[in-house]
């Protein structure tokens, strides 16, 4: 069972229309972010034989700076960007070299703040956006969409893209979008709550109404609920200190464990949300959140390898080897499950032998607490190969990933079936 497509229709691109626009509060950080924005350094865009590809970062976490390094990764493996150029890139400079311009901008999780970079982004004439979340997926869609020469968008680390209505289906969507799905088995999901408490029947959920994911989120948990008699409780949040009280919320309404789902949006509330719930396990479906003290990640893991396959997708194109418009959004099912036994320890819970059976990775005793990722065993780094054999590698990636008119058509006719 994965959450069901919310389909929409996108009108013939004419023009360019304002932004969409995700969220409705200004606040005093956004405020000061939006100035450093407009104050970062440009690219020359003097030689127009040069790409310019905007990088455009939702945030910074331990988490979102493994797809980073990927991109990078990929991009100096390719010999788009040197050692030096990238040091200067990870100082918060743009580029302007001799094979690629790229605008490295970063929204500091603030949702003014994205529709600003996005806007200042094709402003400077991007050639490629690559953007990292389903806050700056979402906006960067919407901006694009009735552009009359539109920048090619490829998107990573986006829960949802068809709910979100970025897409409708893999192979139907705007010509001039692609990406990588961030994917999470939610049968499997649902499942883990089962090994720790067989009795398990009352779930609260904390959810991000500003998400443009949300109504596919709801309408997964009614099918959780349809499928299993269990009682679901939401409590919605779009900040830190919401999330506490959200977490209040669903302790006083008696649930035996709070979900929080796939996310891409700060990590700040997540040690309230944990204090607040002594006693009930907290889960998470990002297997990362175990370093910010969740008492259980199942689900997601890939940061490192979505930003490989993201930027797979942008050299291709940079190439003049993959045609975007037939190219598949990519998804890589896997699920993994994480276990903080120190946070069990503090809120009193005693992980089940059921559950720590299923663990890939495990906290106890402060080992891979707080940003250490690499020591709870993900992974960081491109395996050793030559450029000859990358690129073959990658080629034949791509390759699985073409939109034959067969698939399309059982696609159309998959969501118009959908939709009766």
């Amino acid at each position: 069972m994965i959450f069901p497509a919310e389909t929409r229709t996108r009108a013939a691109a004419t023009g360019r229309r304002p932004l969409a626009r995700v969220g409705t509060h200004m606040r005093s950080l956004g405020m000061l972010l939006l100035g450093l924005v407009l104050l970062l350094p440009t690219v020359a865009m003097a030689d127009d034989d040069v790409p310019t590809l905007a990088y455009l970062r939702f945030g910074n976490s331990p988490s979102f700076q493994l797809t980073d390094k990927a991109v990078l990764d990929m991009l100096e493996a390719y010999g788009y960007v040197s050692a030096d150029e990238r040091a200067s890139l990870q100082g918060g400079n743009d580029l302007h070299g001799e094979k690629i311009n790229i605008l490295y901008r970063e929204a500091g999780f603030d949702l003014p703040t994205a529709n600003l970079m996005v806007e200042d982004a094709l402003d400077e004439g991007a050639d490629v956006l690559l953007t990292l979340s389903t806050e700056v997926g979402f906006i960067a869609a919407g901006a694009i969409s009735e552009m009359a020469n539109p920048p090619v968008l490829v998107f990573a680390i986006v829960a949802l893209p068809y709910a979100a209505g970025i897409a409708e289906a893999p192979c139907i969507k705007p010509d001039n979008i692609t990406g990588t799905e961030m994917f999470v088995d939610t049968e499997e999901w649902f499942a883990i709550p089962y090994k720790q408490n067989p009795d398990f029947a009352n779930l609260g959920v904390v959810l991000d109404p500003n998400s443009p994911s949300a109504s596919g989120y709801e309408a997964g948990l009614e099918q959780f609920v349809l499928a299993t008699g269990a009682n679901v409780e939401i409590a919605t949040a779009t900040s830190a200190p919401e999330m506490a009280l959200a977490a209040d919320t669903l302790i006083d309404k008696g649930v035996d464990a709070i979900f929080l789902p796939p996310r891409t949006s700060s990590p700040a509330g997540l040690p309230a949300v944990v204090t607040a719930s002594y006693g009930v396990p907290v889960y998470s479906a990002l297997v990362s959140d175990v370093i910010y003290g969740v008492t259980v990640g199942n689900g997601f893991e890939g940061w490192y390898r979505e930003g490989v396959i993201a930027a797979r997708m942008v050299i291709g194109h940079l190439r003049g080897e993959l045609d975007i418009a037939r190219t598949s959004i990519a998804v890589t099912p896997s699920f993994k499950v994480a276990v903080n036994l120190d946070t069990a320890g503090s809120q009193g819970i005693i992980i089940s032998e059921a559950l720590l059976a299923e663990a890939d990775y495990v906290i106890e005793d402060g080992q891979g607490a707080g940003a250490d990722l690499e020591s709870l065993g993900f992974n960081l780094s491109l395996p050793e190969m030559t450029l000859e054999e990358r690129i073959a590698e990658d080629a034949a990636f791509l390759d699985r990933l073409h939109c034959t008119p067969e698939m399309i058509a059982e696609q159309r006719a998959a969501l118009e079936a959908a939709g009766e």
